[in-house]
């Protein structure tokens, strides 16, 4: 068989386009090297932000106001909600370049934000602590999703509209004529029309010519006692320090913390050189000082490594 469309990679956009294609009618074969979700890609770690008043640019709000609709959508499909609107606190100093673009995304487009001062943000959140220079953005709206249950959800659904998928299974090589492409497994060659190369940081394997620099970046889950969870209304949050380091997290199951760094990161160049926290992660987490009162026991909750182009 000949396909419209060969996927490799099926972690975020490969599964979300894997369904898509199906359900727009073409003949769709979706591939893996694993059984998707897994944590050899980006995806892994449960939940990830959204953010619609964005801090890199108004230019990206359309596009999630668009990926919000199709969030909702999605979490038709399932008993457990894949969003969750938890709000987000955007935190950093009164003269953060990143705030003003919050604030001005959210007046270009007419998004819920409201502007707290550093006062107001700790008397409705006594569980965060910042300096008296410091204001917070609340995206009412906004929240996190459910990464690994939004992709279990969009390969049920290719498949139950008739997607064809070969997981656990790596694509060898690649090879184009003017009839399409013929894909190498460890399975066989399949041929397509098109293909979409969606491997995130191990695209090189099949495009080495592509100047691609993956990133090491962590996030860990630090054991609390409800202070920190969605029972007690705590919001997921983005924070900005005074040195400009850049933290996020998120209200997590059993009343733990997710915390990440977005900046920093270390370049890699194989999968064997993404090292687990050891016994960093406590001092790690003692240098973000935006979650205050934080219990100082029960840290050791398993950490994970993504990769970032």
């Amino acid at each position: 068989m000949k396909y419209d469309l060969i996927i490799i990679g099926s972690g975020s956009v490969g599964a979300a386009a894997g369904y898509y294609a199906t359900r727009a009618g073409l003949k769709v074969l979706m591939t893996d090297a694993h059984m998707p979700p897994h944590q050899q890609g980006s995806h892994h770690g449960d939940t990830r932000l959204i953010r619609h008043a964005y801090g890199e640019g108004e230019k990206y709000v359309p596009l999630v106001l668009r990926a919000q609709t199709l969030w909702e959508e999605l979490s038709t499909h399932n008993e457990d909600p894949i969003f969750v609107r938890s709000g987000v606190i955007n935190l950093g100093p009164a003269d953060s370049p990143f705030l003003a673009n919050v604030a001005h995304s959210a007046q270009q487009w007419q998004l819920n934000v409201e502007q707290l001062d550093a006062a107001a943000i700790m008397a409705r959140w006594p569980e965060i602590r910042v300096p008296d220079n410091y204001i917070g953005l609340f995206e009412t709206d906004s929240g996190f999703l459910r990464s690994e249950l939004a992709i279990k959800t969009w390969v049920r659904l290719a498949e139950e509209a008739g997607c064809a998928q070969l997981f656990n299974c790596p694509v060898t090589a690649l090879h184009h004529d003017n009839d399409g492409v013929t894909v190498e497994t460890a399975d066989g060659e399949y041929r397509a029309k098109k293909v979409l190369i969606s491997a995130g940081t191990w695209v090189q394997a099949l495009v080495p010519e592509l100047p691609i620099q993956p990133v090491r970046k962590v996030f860990a889950w630090y054991q609390a006692d409800g202070r920190y969870s969605m029972k007690n209304n705590f919001p997921a949050f983005t924070g900005e320090l005074p040195n400009g380091d850049q933290y996020y997290g998120f209200p997590a199951e059993n009343d733990a913390l997710k915390i990440g760094k977005h900046n920093g990161g270390q370049l890699i160049h194989s999968p064997e050189e993404r090292k687990p926290f050891c016994r960093r992660r406590q001092r790690w987490f003692r240098s973000v000082p935006l979650p205050a009162h934080y219990p100082a026991r029960h840290w050791l909750l398993p950490e994970r490594r993504r990769l970032y182009l």
